[in-house]
């Protein structure tokens, strides 16, 4: 009987938003998954992985805490993105660019076979017209400066020690939250669906015009997957579901979910005050990363919606 041996895939972040679904699905591939965080928490799933405590912005610990293990793979996902914390600012440099550089650091002379690096498209600073990975960066909050940051260091990485990357620059992703203490519940699926759950009616802060590029975490992690089946180019793509969705749109696919879960109807009200006429032709641009394996996005939002609800309701109960 053949045995095959399992890649090792180091995730940092793992347990984030993103991270903890990556986690999941790595999981139930042939990866031997390691996930690397601050601290431990509670995911929704019971998971076969190796959790290493670390703080990234340490490079001493970084070396510490990863001498005993060798990865073939690396997913970078941990930053810092909670901008309504009181020192965000700080906690953006020190995490994702100075963080990103000391993994960096460590993983150059340890032929690591290809570094995943999640960035993000607000890398662009614009919310309307065509963007492409040829768009110019003018990122215009620090989410998106220090992740351009991080970018560089990436590339830089590559340039001076052939550090072998990938750099995704993710539009909004979405889905069910895999920790049960999430910090996430302000994105906007989570806050309608939690909202329709705890109050019966959706009241959106906006006039609901405001339009993002969506895609399904489920994709992401597929994506990321086949981009490891492939030897690493080097290059920066977009990852995006190419479609834009209005708030209004996103909260009627929450009031049909519910709806169909619960069988009562959910009225939406809008901020009729808000007058601001939002621009409503940004397109995020796939086709590069789509000539190296095509792939399809799918609307999930009902699905995970659902999800959301079942969630929130047990949160509510504890």
């Amino acid at each position: 009987m053949t045995t095959f041996k399992k890649h090792k895939l180091l995730i940092t972040g793992g347990l984030g938003n993103l991270g903890s679904w990556l986690t999941s699905y790595f999981c139930q591939q042939n990866f031997e998954v390691f996930v690397l965080a601050s601290r431990e928490r509670n995911l929704t799933e019971a998971l076969n992985f190796t959790f290493i405590q670390c703080d990234i912005t340490h490079a001493e610990e970084i070396a510490t805490s990863l001498a005993p293990y060798q990865f073939d793979f690396v997913i970078h996902t941990a930053s810092a993105n909670d901008f309504f914390k009181e020192n965000f600012v700080t906690d953006a440099l020190l995490v994702n660019a100075l963080g990103t550089r000391n993994l960096l650091e460590y993983f150059k002379d340890k032929s690591l076979q290809h570094f995943i690096y999640f960035s993000t498209f607000q890398v662009y600073g614009s919310r309307e017209g065509f963007i492409t990975e040829e768009t110019p960066t003018l990122p215009v909050n620090d989410y998106g400066t220090t992740h351009l940051f991080a970018e560089i260091y990436v590339k830089q990485f590559h340039r001076n020690f052939q550090l072998p990357y990938t750099i995704l620059r993710l539009t909004n992703s979405y889905g069910c939250p895999k920790d049960t203490d999430s910090s996430k519940w302000y994105l906007v699926l989570n806050d309608l669906a939690r909202m329709a759950v705890q109050e019966k009616k959706i009241v959106l802060k906006s006039n609901g015009k405001a339009t993002r590029d969506f895609i399904w975490m489920g994709d992401v992690c597929a994506i990321t997957h086949a981009l490891l089946n492939q030897p690493p180019a080097n290059e920066i793509y977009n990852v995006a579901g190419e479609k834009t969705y209005s708030i209004r749109a996103i909260a009627e696919q929450v009031q049909q979910a519910y709806e169909e879960h619960f069988g009562e109807q959910l009225p939406i009200e809008k901020n009729k005050k808000d007058l601001i006429e939002y621009p409503d032709n940004m397109q995020v641009s796939a086709a590069k990363l789509k000539k190296k394996f095509n792939y399809e996005t799918q609307d999930k939002f009902k699905e995970e919606a659902k999800k959301i609800f079942s969630l929130a309701g047990k949160l509510a109960d504890s």
